[in-house]
């Protein structure tokens, strides 16, 4: 099978060319809108409302000529920079509210907005829903009102270094990135990391391991996505009861949600200078009526990673993933399914200077996804919705060892089997009186764990998790809402026999909640508050619990802790909001407080036939204490500066010792200055990052950096658009460590000037 995906990648890749070729028109490169005027450009500056002037957070706005668009914000607000003067057409929409499609004349005329620049639109609620799929990404648009969703388009993630969704996200406010080289580069969000964050695929598990080592990558390569969100807040208990630091959901676009007669799509390529590195990717969609079909397809190569210390062996990386999907609407709802391949081969430097020993992690997974949705004609519940998945995935840790340049043997060191299923079935409601919307409805989780190989981890295991969820949102006076959220579930887990481990045998099975409540609303016209408590709880994982060998990838001898309490955690969050239209301020405080907190830590110990240190999973109560600044100043429609920045303080709570927690991210800032006239756009981002000196038993101190990126885009011609993006990254070449980074410990830099250029063709 992953030689048929191979061939199938070159064959997409060879075809995408092709259709480039045969779809690109003589007027592919003309510079003006839908009017073709082009005399000015100015910022679109909207707000959408339900029919009682609420607004409506999450909307999407969509002009298809320019095939772009945009997502208001919690206010309902929404800008579109740079848009030239013409006649234009809107699509509006939001899920439970009719679709809104107007032509307006832009510039509008001054008594068509209102003191702050913006024009008016209002939607009125939908009795009968068609085109929209009651997926994680609209849910979380209809009832996530606490603290707005961090959303990036496929557009915005072209911008964005795509070889991992650590690097994709990486900067972000309260982001930063857990990586062991470029490929198992993972998001830390708030300070936390493996599985305090999930990552989703379509609101559903991935099934894949990348939570469970720094080692281990997230199977799915960012380049193809349709939209990539941040959330937190009480609607992500839908998702999980462990989810302490958020949930980062990638939308693929397997199964269509909404679609036009004809084909439509994009390819696309991207080449690094700092890792050598080549991507090309393909979406379509081909819509008939009341039948849509998708495919998509990328295929990655990327060579070992260039800092200005010279190159790292064993950061090479190659993937592809492959998916299809299709979905059809009728009468009373909506269903779809989709099919996804994907293969990542990568190398880790687990010792990148010992030349007669190289370290390769392959892992593959291939995922079924389906989902129906239902209109209800009930008193109560609007819709219903069913979905499913199924994962199968492998994972195997190779060693190569060389004698003389000459390679000598192969050892497969892990290897690991996962067959992991979920099924989801929710109702959904609107307004209700006092209660304004809120979903309802249970999960239900089954996985079976194989473990091999000459250093088997863990031993096997099988385990379910069911769950009932809720959340509800209530107005309030003065506009004010109120948001809570509760999550019932029942884990079971089950270790049983390999050949590393006969005597396993062990049954955890525990009953667990969590819960949350936030209140948001306006202080005055300008500034919006919002504060949230919650209570998460995680079970341990099987790592954490059963693990008693050498993990050869990551470098050390893990030993688990079948005592290990249960994780719980206890969360304040408070965030401002000020908004007018040339200033947006933003600032959050949050306070955590877990108990039974697990991480590794070594016990002095060496492991014998190798050398590596032991390390053993221990609990601890412990608090993280932050803080998250963002200020943007419109200076003009076209040109904007940013200020940012965040700080994690992680502490021991044992005996009162308050020791720094390992791996925490030192206090980080940013400047960004971006001039966008529609057509181009360029931009300058400074990021500096202070020492880090605060740090744990067994961690080395690391030094402050300053990072300066620069980038300039293009964006050619009207109804079939050429998007081009040059980047240069770490523009001056300097020596940084990054504190996150698993190969840091081994005086290992970060990459140097990585210069990358980034080409997609919408049609």
């Amino acid at each position: 099978m992953k030689q048929f995906c191979l061939r199938l990648a070159r064959l997409c890749a060879s075809a995408s060319l092709l259709t480039l070729i045969i779809l690109q028109p003589a007027s592919a490169f003309n510079m003006t809108g839908a009017a073709g005027s082009g005399e000015s450009e100015q910022t679109l500056k909207g707000i959408i409302t339900d029919t009682a002037g609420d607004p409506l957070p999450g909307a999407t706005v969509w002009i298809p000529e320019l095939q772009s668009g945009t997502t208001a914000n919690q206010h309902g607000h929404f800008e579109l920079p740079g848009l030239q003067s013409g006649s234009w057409t809107l699509v509006i929409r939001h899920v439970g509210f009719q679709t809104l499609e107007t032509n307006i004349s832009w510039p509008a005329d001054a008594s068509e907005m209102d003191d702050d620049g913006h024009l008016a639109f209002t939607l009125e609620q939908e009795v009968v829903l068609t085109d929209e799929l009651l997926v994680v990404g609209s849910l979380f648009d209809r009832i996530t009102r606490y603290q707005p969703t961090q959303s990036y388009t496929a557009r915005e993630v072209q911008k964005r270094n795509t070889a991992s969704i650590g690097t994709l996200l990486d900067g972000e406010s309260g982001v930063a990135m857990r990586s062991m080289g470029n490929a198992p580069a993972r998001p830390v969000v708030r300070g936390m990391d493996g599985e305090r964050i999930q990552v989703l695929q379509n609101g559903m598990k991935m099934g894949d391991f990348s939570a469970t080592g720094h080692d281990h990558a997230v199977i799915m390569d960012p380049s193809s996505l349709d939209r990539v969100d941040i959330v937190r807040g009480p609607a992500s208990l839908i998702y999980g009861s462990s989810a302490m630091g958020g949930i980062i959901n990638v939308h693929s676009g397997d199964i269509p949600s909404r679609w036009a007669d004809g084909t439509s799509g994009y390819l696309g390529a991207e080449g690094q200078s700092g890792s050598s590195s080549l991507n090309g990717v393909t979406r379509l969609t081909y819509g008939l009526g009341d039948r849509a079909y998708t495919f998509r397809s990328s295929l990655r190569n990327t060579g070992d990673m260039q800092t200005p210390e010279g190159e790292i062996p064993g950061t090479d990386m190659r993937s592809i993933d492959i998916g299809a999907g299709g979905a059809w609407r009728y009468n009373s709802g909506y269903s779809g399914g989709s099919i996804q391949y994907s293969d990542k081969t990568y190398g880790i430097p687990e010792d990148p200077f010992d030349l007669d020993e190289e370290v390769e992690l392959e892992m593959q997974r291939l995922a079924v996804q389906g989902t129906t949705h239902y209109k209800l004609d009930h008193h109560f519940w609007n819709a219903a919705e069913a979905r499913m998945v199924y994962n199968y995935y492998t994972h195997e840790e190779i060693e190569y060892k060389y004698a003389d340049g000459v390679l000598d043997d192969v050892d497969l060191e892990l290897a690991v089997d996962h067959h992991f299923f979920q099924t989801d079935v929710l109702f959904q409601h609107g307004k209700r009186g006092a209660i304004d919307n809120g979903t309802a409805g249970i999960t239900f989780e089954w996985r079976d764990v194989s473990v091999g190989g000459e250093e088997a981890l863990t031993p096997d295991a099988r385990g379910w998790t069911t769950a009932g969820f809720i959340v509800e949102e209530l107005r309030l006076p003065r506009n004010w809402r109120l948001q809570s959220g509760l999550r019932l579930e029942w884990n079971y887990i089950r270790s049983l026999s390999n050949e590393d481990f006969p005597e396993a045998g062990t049954t955890r099975s525990q009953g667990i909640w969590a819960g949350s409540i936030g209140a948001s609303g306006p202080l005055s016209g300008n500034l919006d508050a919002g504060i949230q408590f919650a209570r998460s709880h995680r079970t341990p994982s099987l790592e954490e619990l059963f693990a008693d060998a050498i993990h050869f990838a990551a470098g050390a001898y893990e030993v688990g802790d079948p005592d290990l309490d249960d994780e719980t955690g206890y969360s304040t969050d408070l965030f401002l909001d000020y908004r007018t239209s040339g200033w947006q301020l933003h600032l959050a405080l949050f306070a955590n407080r877990v108990t039974n907190y697990i991480s590794l830590r070594p016990t002095g110990e060496t492991e014998p036939s190798r050398g590596y240190p032991v390390l053993e999973y221990f609990s601890t109560d412990a608090e993280l204490l932050g803080a998250e600044f963002f200020a943007k100043r419109n200076l003009t429609g076209q040109l904007s500066i940013s200020l940012g920045g965040d700080y994690i303080r992680g502490s021991e709570l044992e005996n009162g010792s308050r020791e720094p927690l390992p791996f925490m991210p030192p206090l980080r800032t940013f400047a960004e200055t971006t001039f966008d006239t529609g057509t181009w756009w360029a931009s300058v981002r400074v990021r500096h990052v202070l020492s880090q000196e605060r740090t744990a038993a067994s961690e080395e101190e690391t030094d402050g950096y300053t990072l300066t990126e620069a980038s300039l885009g293009a964006r050619l011609g009207s109804s079939r658009i050429h998007n081009i993006t040059l980047t240069a990254e770490n523009l001056f070449d300097v020596t940084w460590r990054d504190h996150l980074s698993r190969i840091e410990q081994r005086d290992i830099p970060m990459m140097g000037r990585n210069i990358r250029l980034s080409y997609r063709f919408y049609f």
